[in-house]
């Protein structure tokens, strides 16, 4: 206790020196705990559930499905099944203690006179079983509420009890409208339980096989070839995910048999790779969730840069201890000399380091809570970040403090022992000229400012092409015109409404947008574009080879004169018109990349082909591509059909091109929505600018917090060469004095300093640009059209790196050309 007083008493002593030191550590354990809290939250905890490790999620990696498509934010297509496929492996599990299967879709939720738009998870009857989920109060959907349609049975989630409703528990066997059909609310899941998909939490949980009168117009429970449906089971215990995996396939083997002869299956090519198609078992304790596989990498690359801040800061710390120990060994000698041991004093030095350590970790902690509230007001636009808190759970506070205790040995071990190893008798006997210290500490203080200079390097360049990639996001040619479009989505069908009434409202939509005062015109599509949304169906072009490995086309239903309206170049043929109803012959118009991979150099205008209908369609246009979900992925093969010949209607996603302000449009189309039906909500009112700026935003993210960490290690890299500088200067005093005095001009006593700055910036960049090289080969699949060897990029990094270090050493240089040579030999 005695030593922490004193190592306390020293620190104040030197507050400035002090601050920085405390300064620095923060902002590196800040900058790890943030990005830990993260990775914890979203890559490695498990779900709440019982026994999560026995958790497993079926997989069918082959992409071809043999029909229609349909994944969410749950995953990709691999995960998907289809409703018959799941009943039949529901009955025949072996090696599974449980299955279940899940999917979430919008829902409009009302509670006595209170509607709200939502998500409902339809989930089978060994959906909770499966996971052991215990409710807050009632109870869950079993396998009896999912053996037909005659128990309408439903269970809140925690949230929309406590939002909605009030958390009341007389809600218990209350009636509750889902999407106009009547359910009866049997339990609450606890505050814990959101679902089994990271970053999409549902408000309601109903039985899977009310999913065709929850929506009319998709049954999805009909067909083999409809894959949509997502699964989680558990593994019986003593038996590994190989055994069940052959148990499985030889039942997967007979249903894919059995699918294969119905229609559907348009090339030779595809059935052959369908049948040999092989389901497999993927780790399932954290559930399945796109978010979590989308984020991994971006937030590894980001904790990796967190680490490099905390080691500049800990090579930073090191030097500012050392120039202190370099103070002090007349303090450590006279201590020495009255007795005190070795190890003692190592003690005592490095009792200080850790003082500041913890000070710093202490700091830190509060900095990352203040980062992660910061970076939740960034991403609040994004549905899937809500789940984030910004408080710290004991694991990360561990991590946090166990951190600081690291870094305070690490940085505070060799000025430690550096203070402590002198010898008393040769101290106290050269005390009479300035003391700064022995000439290997001098070197191990350039060392680590050259490692400095590296790290920086390191973090640098791989910004810099985060930056280009970002900014060649935001120049991307989409194939429209994006300005002034607001946007908003409305699902009738959700509200009970009939196909007939659902068209009559959108064409009354359609002319009432138009009408208003400002709108230049209104588009309408089924998909939103560049929203990450996908639906997809597999076609046969009549009279196309069988040389298709994939013949999977994405889709759209939009309106008349869509792309017109939005901007999209017609190649060929015409656009859709009023005239395309459901009465008149199938048409469609297709995308340049659909022509190329199905139409074998064929005119394209009059041919037909089938997907995702009885029927086949001839196609009546050709457009330029366009960007479909993603801004960073290539333009799929796409076709469109015209929304009026659609004879099960669900929603509409509908384009105002406005010649005012969002801010005098958007309560115009509130009015206007209202005035047609005040209880029908509007989804994702948004611009089409903003709607991209968060389809890229997690880019965006990436490249600002690893700015902040660049300029964070850049700026202590600066510090660290000011006072490497300072200090060789005050080392060499004596021997700038002697030069000065032998007639050496001022401008080359600045020039013989900024040389030895150089060198150490040289050294640093010969071993910092490689590495950087390295890492960027690692960060380039989340780049966007640039490559990691990308030589402006370099150079800059270089120019940015070099012109640090001269306003770094322009002050001590300046100071060295003018020292006084008699002063400067007076002192020794």
């Amino acid at each position: 206790m005695n030593r922490l007083r004193f190592a306390v008493r020293s620190l104040l002593k030197a507050p400035m020196l002090s601050l920085v030191v405390i300064l620095s550590v923060s902002l590196g354990i800040g900058a790890n705990t943030a990005i830990f809290s993260l990775m914890h939250q979203i890559l490695l905890n498990s779900l709440p559930v019982e026994r999560p490790d026995e958790l497993v999620v079926l997989s069918s990696p082959e992409r071809f499905k043999g029909g229609r498509t349909s994944n969410n934010d749950a995953g990709g297509t691999e995960l998907i099944f289809s409703y018959p496929m799941f009943r039949e492996l529901e009955k025949r599990h072996q090696g599974l203690s449980r299955l279940g299967a899940f999917r979430q879709l919008e829902a409009n939720i009302a509670f006595q006179k209170q509607t709200t738009s939502g998500a409902m998870l339809l989930v089978s009857g060994g959906y909770f079983p499966t996971l052991g989920v215990r409710p807050l109060m009632g109870r869950t959907i079993g396998p009896d509420d999912d053996a037909g349609p005659g128990n309408p049975v439903a269970v809140l989630s925690y949230a929309y009890w406590q939002d909605h409703l009030g958390g009341e528990r007389s809600v218990l066997n209350q009636p509750i409208k889902v999407n106009g059909q009547l359910f009866t609310i049997v339990g609450v899941t606890p505050k814990a339980f959101t679902g089994t998909t990271i970053g999409s939490e549902p408000s309601i949980f109903v039985p899977l096989v009310f999913k065709p009168l929850l929506t009319p117009n998709w049954n999805g429970t009909d067909r083999w070839s409809d894959y949509w449906l997502y699964t989680i089971a558990r593994l019986e215990r003593g038996v590994s995910r190989g055994q069940v995996e052959g148990s499985l396939n030889s039942i997967y083997a007979g249903l894919v048999e059995q699918q294969s002869k119905m229609p559907g299956f348009y090339y030779q090519k595809q059935l052959d790779r369908f049948l040999h198609g092989r389901l497999s078992l993927k780790e399932g304790s954290q559930g399945n969730s796109e978010f979590r596989d989308s984020t991994k990498t971006p937030l590894i690359i980001l904790m990796c840069a967190s680490v490099l801040v905390l080691l500049i800061a800990m090579a930073n710390s090191a030097n500012l201890l050392l120039a202190r120990s370099a103070q002090r060994r007349r303090e450590m000698a006279i201590r020495a000399a009255m007795g005190a041991g070795r190890g003692e004093l190592l003690a005592q030095m490095l009792t200080e380091a850790l003082v500041l350590a913890f000070a710093g970790g202490l700091a830190g902690l509060a900095f990352a809570v203040v980062t992660l509230k910061l970076l939740i007001a960034e991403m609040a636009g994004d549905g899937a970040i809500h789940f984030i808190d910004a408080s710290l759970e004991w694991p990360v506070l561990l991590f946090g403090l166990g951190l600081a205790l690291v870094t305070g040995l690490v940085f505070g071990l060799y000025p430690a022992w550096e203070a402590a190893r002198a010898s008393a008798a040769v101290t106290l006997k050269n005390e009479s000229g300035q003391s700064s210290g022995t000439a290997g500490a001098a070197r191990v203080r350039k060392v680590l400012v050259c490692a400095q200079v590296m790290v920086s390097a390191v973090l640098l360049i791989p910004t810099g092409l985060f930056l280009k990639s970002l900014v060649n996001l935001m120049h991307v040619d989409l194939g429209m015109k994006t300005e002034n479009l607001i946007g908003f989505t409305i699902s009738p069908a959700l509200n009970g409404y009939k196909t007939e009434q659902t068209r009559a409202l959108f064409e009354r939509v359609e002319s009432e947008m138009a009408a208003i005062p400002g709108a230049k015109s209104v588009a309408a599509a089924m998909v939103p574009l560049i929203a990450g949304n996908n639906w997809g169906n597999d076609v046969h072009v009549e009279g196309a080879k069988d040389t298709q490995a994939n013949n999977n086309s994405r889709m759209n239903e939009i309106g008349p004169a869509f792309f017109g309206k939005l901007g999209i170049p017609l190649i060929a043929g015409r656009e859709f018109t009023d005239a395309d109803t459901a009465a008149g012959p199938p048409v469609a118009i297709v995308n340049e990349t659909f022509v190329k991979r199905f139409l074998d150099g064929r005119n394209p205008i009059g041919v037909r082909f089938t997907g995702g209908g009885p029927g086949a369609r001839t196609i009546v246009g050709v457009v330029k591509d366009s960007h479909y979900s993603s801004v960073k992925q290539a333009v799929p093969p796409l076709y469109y059909t015209p929304w009026r010949q659609d004879k099960q209607l669900n929603s509409l996603e509908f384009y105002v091109r406005s010649a005012l302000p969002e801010s005098q449009m958007v309560p115009q189309i509130r009015r206007v929505m209202a005035s047609l039906d005040r209880d029908l909500p509007l989804q994702d009112l948004r611009t089409l600018d903003q709607q991209i700026n968060r389809n890229i935003q997690t880019d965006r993210l990436v490249l600002q917090l690893a700015g902040v960490f660049a300029g964070l290690a850049t700026l202590l890299a600066m510090l660290g060469l000011y006072g490497v500088m300072a200090h060789s200067v005050t080392r060499r005093t004596r021997e700038i004095g002697i030069r000065m005095a032998l007639g050496a001009a001022p401008g080359k006593i600045r020039v013989m300093v900024m040389r030895e700055l150089l060198w150490i910036l040289v050294a640093g960049l010969v071993t910092g640009v490689p590495a950087a090289m390295l890492l960027a080969q690692y960060t380039e699949t989340q780049l966007f059209g640039v490559k990691a060897r990308d030589v402006m990029v370099v150079a800059g990094a270089v120019l940015a790196l070099t012109l640090t270090a001269v306003a770094a050493g322009y002050l001590p240089a300046r100071r060295a050309s003018r020292v006084n040579p008699l002063e400067a030999l007076r002192w020794e």
